[in-house]
Order: C-alpha cells, then structure tokens, then sequence
C-alpha cells in the first residue's frame, strides 16, 4: 500500500514535534513492512526487527541505516565466505613465513646446492665407511666359518665359543647392511628433498622480488 506525500510529511512533522518537545532527545526510526506500509516509531517492535530501516534525526534527516536481516541462506553464505576468506589469509601468512624461513637460510640458491653436496658427500663417506667395515667382518666370518669346517673334517666338535663368533658375525654383517640399506634410501630422499626446496627456493625469491618492486611503486 502506498502512504500519500501529505500523510508522510505530516508523520514526520508529529514525531519531529514530539521529539523536539522532550527533554532529553530520544530516537526516531522509519521502516517499510512487507506490505509497503512506512512506519514511525521511537523503537523498533520485535516484529519489525527483520525490516531495513532507518533513523532519522530531529529534523528528519537519516543519520544511521540498517540492512534487513539475513535469510538463514545468505547467512550461510556469508559465513562460508568469511571463512575462506580467513583460510586463504592463514594460508597467505604460511607461505610468508616459509618464504621468510627458507630465504633466511640461504641467501642464494648456490648455497642451497652446496648444502645438498655437503650432506651428499657425508653420505658418501659413511656408506664407503660401512663397505668397508662389511668387507672385513665378511672376510673374519669366511675365516670363521673355514675353521669350524676343519673341526668338523678331523672329526672335532665345533665349540660353543667359535659358533657363537660366527653367529655374531652373522648378525652383524646383518645389521650393517640393512644400515647401508637405510643410507642409500637417504641418498634418494635427500636428491629428492633438494629439488623440491630449490622449485620452493626459486618460487619465494620470485615473490619477493615481485612484493620489492611493488613496495618501490
């Protein structure tokens, strides 16, 4: 329904008398219901909260406004908004400090690369280290085991002592191979890692430099 011009702008004028007639200043407020209808009030019933409105000043003029409340829909949306918004913040300031982490840690990619050829080469010596050490405790099991052999053709018991000396041996060469294992494992995992830190390494470098050009502008 449509309120005339002459019933408003004498709506307006009551509640500004009124208003202007109390001691101390209350507020006005203006809303339209779903119907179309303006209404006037110095409060806002419980009924009309849902309801876009307006608050007017002693002369009539609007000093504040307030949206209408969400539909259960749009609250949804919104929030689902607001929280991707809050993730892709959390995971911008991530890559900041992991930027920030990895270029604190090698001023250039050179020296990126000299640390993977430094843990490359300590790598190195301990498997050549562990080669070794296998080759003789083999050469000490083969003797060992040649020895025993000899008791067994004269006829001889092999002793408590000598088996167990074998069997640690066995063990041994045992463990130290899986350890040789384990460390040429660590070989392809460290060429591995390499790479990735250097494509990460390139791709912060590139951010900063664009956030330093975009800084000087």
């Amino acid at each position: 329904m449509r309120i005339s011009l002459l019933t408003t702008l004498l709506s307006i004028c009551l509640a500004v008398s009124v208003h202007a007639q109390d001691a101390k200043p209350g507020k006005l407020y203006k809303w339209t219901d779903k119907d179309g209808n303006v209404h006037y009030s110095d409060s806002i019933p419980p009924e009309a909260q849902e309801y876009a409105r307006e608050r007017l000043s002693g002369q009539g003029v609007s000093v504040e406004k307030v949206d209408r409340a969400m539909t259960k829909e749009e609250r949804a949306a919104k929030e689902a908004a607001e929280r991707k918004a809050a993730e892709e913040a959390a995971a911008k300031e991530a890559q900041r400090k992991a930027d920030e982490a990895l270029l604190n840690s090698y001023a250039t990619a050179d020296d990126l690369k000299r640390s993977y050829d430094q843990r490359m080469d300590l790598l190195a010596q301990t498997i050549d280290a562990r080669r070794i050490e296998i080759d003789s405790r083999e050469q000490s099991l083969s003797k060992l085991v040649a020895q025993a052999a000899e008791m067994e053709r004269g006829g001889q018991p092999v002793s408590d002592a000598l088996k167990q000396m074998i069997g640690g041996e066995r063990a041994e060469i045992d463990r130290q191979k899986e350890f040789l294992k384990r460390k040429e494992a660590e070989k392809i995992t460290a060429k591995a890692e390499y790479e990735s830190n250097l494509a990460k390494y390139n791709s912060a470098m590139a951010r900063y430099e664009a956030s330093k050009k975009a800084a000087e502008k």
